[in-house]
């Protein structure tokens, strides 16, 4: 077997959520919402960081999903930008 081509491993316990996550933990995860028009009103839907399910909300900024985590809906980054 060649040396690239062995998978990492990494420690036991260690999610790719809290190797990413900045600031320890004490402030509220981001989602980045997809925009759902429906008739009558613009509504996100976030991927939600804990439970993993989708949540729709009405609003961006601090949110608290219906499985109890808050979280921060930010807009997404347009494609392309600098």
């Amino acid at each position: 077997m060649k040396q690239n081509a062995k998978t990492p491993r990494v420690e036991a316990g260690a999610s790719q959520e809290s190797l990413f996550a900045a600031g320890g933990g004490t402030d509220a995860s981001v989602a980045r919402p997809l925009v759902l028009v429906t008739r009558g009103r613009t509504e996100f839907l976030a991927h939600c960081p804990e439970c993993k399910d989708w949540h729709r909300h009405v609003h961006l900024g601090k949110v608290t999903g219906p499985c109890g985590t808050e979280y921060d809906l930010k807009p997404r980054r347009a494609k392309g930008a600098a």
